[in-house]
């Protein structure tokens, strides 16, 4: 906020709009002018019915008169708070209406001003109303995010998906619901559990996780519930179950969609009776467990089936959360690489720090039917792969590489009716060909200059002579 040589105070760079509310037309054409001239946009309103019956844009700050006739100023203001709960209001009142004023400011007014008006204490209210909004606006937004990343832990994204997976996590965090994760392999579902478990009442016990589609169908019972010495053929010893284990705490049954009649059976008196008994075993013992399961199957699906049991569904599927697949939520990629790029280097034994453009574009462009988990495996192989200090388009798996490829616009054909070197019009060419042709056409186009051909094809100068390298076309250089 500034003056210039006039006195006139300014403030740069805004166009944020004020709303004026008066039915006195000088007054309210006087604050127009003021306001106008400092470099705000201004509403004016000449009643509480217009104010009412706007349906324009929000303003950023409203000024409003108390003495509106029929409908009272306060009943305004209440209005606009309840439209939009940050915004703003400065009470305009004559000297007389101070009492009404402090009523004003108890239903939600920031500020107030008198009457007569005086120009530089309307500017500075508005101002400092302005920059009021702007600090709730980003602590809001900084609690919003910060909240997203203690809720979800370590799981990487910041695109939309994961702003509404973050927020349905924060729902079940203080509950004791049963939550059901589902998702395609490799979204993350187990993280999804452990963010729920490290969130919750629970996060100083113990977290325990079973997969059920890794155990054999015989030895299920034994692995949830345990098992005591004898019960059976190898049963040398007494052996706690995983509900033992996670007693106090929180126990995931990932796969659960795979786990057998017979031991669904079993899990379902236990949910309901909230005890276990050991395979072998004569008695109960009492377990305080948080369930959360996990699945890539349509459970619904499986009930209808005759592979689920329906009263176990409606036990474990009380609050389902859907996970999105990556290539949901492409926007996530850049960060996901970065993160597995600093998780990752130990690994390979050298810092690498970047990715090329053309290398992340075509991650962008894969469909990614493992999700992160095969995001991460990409990334890591890369770097191994990667001989500087940089992923290139060259480092990445030949089916992602060839996302990356520069168009060869190849389509035109001779007048003979046949395509180049013989290919017909509809014909597939390698992707070797492909390549080394769009290569070819680069250099001439350039007479020869790799580093001028690079930029043609978007591809780093380097990649570009590993690429002639492999294809032999050092003469094409020469």
């Amino acid at each position: 906020m500034i003056e210039d040589e006039t006195g006139a105070v300014s403030v740069q760079g805004t166009s944020d709009l004020v709303a004026v509310v008066d039915d006195d037309p000088t007054a309210r054409r006087l604050m127009r002018f003021w306001l106008e001239r400092t470099g705000y946009r201004v509403a004016e309103h000449d009643s509480a019915r217009s104010v009412l019956e706007s349906d324009g844009e929000l303003p950023t700050v409203a000024c409003v008169d108390l003495g509106l006739g029929e409908v009272t100023g306060i009943k305004v203001i209440q209005h606009l708070r309840a439209r939009d709960a940050e915004l703003p209001i400065i009470v305009v009142t004559a000297q007389r209406e101070l009492e009404t004023a402090v009523s004003a400011m108890r239903a939600g007014a920031y500020d107030y001003i008198t009457k007569p008006l005086d120009r530089d204490r309307l500017l500075l209210a508005v101002h400092r109303a302005r920059e009021r909004r702007e600090l709730v606006i980003n602590v809001r937004r900084l609690e919003s995010a910060l909240t997203e990343r203690s809720v979800l832990g370590s799981i990487v994204g910041k695109s939309p998906p994961m702003r509404e997976l973050a927020q349905q996590v924060q729902r079940v965090l203080e509950s004791e619901v049963a939550v059901c994760v589902s998702g395609e392999s490799g979204t993350g579902k187990e993280l999804v559990a452990r963010a729920i478990h490290s969130g919750g009442p629970r996060k100083r016990g113990p977290f325990v996780a079973i997969n059920c589609a890794g155990i054999p169908e015989s030895l299920q019972e034994s692995e949830l519930f345990g098992h005591e010495r004898g019960a059976f053929s190898g049963a040398t010893q007494m052996r706690r179950g995983c509900f033992e284990q996670a007693n106090g705490g929180t126990l995931l049954l990932d796969e659960i969609g795979e786990m057998s009649l017979q031991t669904q059976a079993s899990l379902l008196r236990t949910l309901q009776e909230k005890t276990i008994r050991r395979v072998g075993g004569s008695g109960e013992m009492p377990i305080d467990v948080r369930m959360v399961c996990a699945t890539h199957r349509d459970l619904r699906a499986e009930v209808e089936a005759g592979r689920f049991r329906e009263d176990l569904y409606f036990r474990l599927v009380v609050y389902p959360i859907h996970l999105p697949a990556l290539r949901e939520r492409v926007e996530d990629i850049p960060l996901l690489v970065g993160h597995f790029l600093r998780t990752l280097t130990s690994d390979v034994g050298r810092q690498v720090q970047r990715i090329s453009p053309e290398a992340l574009e075509a991650m962008s462009r894969h469909r990614w039917p493992g999700n992160v988990r095969e995001l991460q495996n990409v990334v890591h192989r890369s770097l191994l792969a990667c001989r500087g200090d940089e992923i290139n388009l060259a480092d990445l798996p030949p089916d992602i590489r060839e996302l990356g490829l520069p168009s060869l616009g190849l389509s035109v054909v001779p007048a003979n009716g046949a395509a180049a070197n013989g290919h017909g019009e509809g014909e597939i060419l390698p992707l070797r060909e492909l390549e080394r042709r769009a290569i070819q056409r680069a250099l001439r186009a350039t007479q020869g200059s790799v580093g001028k051909a690079a930029k043609l094809l978007g591809i780093g100068r380097a990649t570009l002579y590993r690429r002639i390298a492999t294809l032999d076309l050092s003469r094409d250089v020469a």
